[in-house]
């Protein structure tokens, strides 16, 4: 199973430290390269069997009012996929994590992580119910000791299935 996570950040396509300040203006404008580098990442998570999505945008200006989601699973052939909006913004953004899967899960929970709004975990269980492969997609806080509470969250929430942490 060729698992990965990807933060997409609305196709803004940043390399350095320096173009968080430099191109902050794309968090809520669509700029001319948005369209191509979700088209650049949807290369990318072809070669996957599930992908993990964080910071993709489900329709607004700033994705030229395209679900990045869905035009994801569209070019790369993925058969199912979900969306969980985060942070609704209306025309101004669509904050969501996603994933895609080329596997049908049994099912898919959204959680809302403790702290300020904006941040959650989808809970996606494959195989046998009684003993599921259970995958987190996750986007959690910048801050240690908010984040260290979301860990705490899901560390509850998953007590009661067998943990196989992978490092990336």
């Amino acid at each position: 199973l060729r698992l990965l996570t990807f933060n997409v950040q609305a196709g803004i396509g940043t390399q350095r430290f320096s173009d968080y300040i430099t191109g902050s203006w794309k968090h809520l404008v669509a700029h001319s390269r948005s369209l191509q580098n979700i088209e650049l990442m949807a290369n990318i998570v072809r070669q996957f069997d599930v992908v993990a999505l964080q910071e993709v945008d489900g329709g607004s200006l700033r994705s030229r009012n395209m679900n990045q989601l869905v035009h994801l699973a569209s070019m790369a052939d993925f058969p199912f996929w979900h969306q969980q909006l985060n942070r609704n913004l209306g025309r101004l953004g669509q904050f969501s994590n996603g994933f895609l899967s080329r596997h049908q899960p049994f099912e898919i929970t959204d959680h809302r992580l403790p702290g300020l709004p904006g941040r959650g975990a989808i809970v996606i269980k494959y195989g046998h119910p009684i003993q599921p492969l259970v995958v987190v997609v996750a986007h959690l806080a910048l801050g240690e000791k908010v984040r260290n509470t979301q860990l705490s969250y899901l560390a509850r929430l998953l007590a009661d299935y067998k943990l196989s942490l992978i490092h990336i």
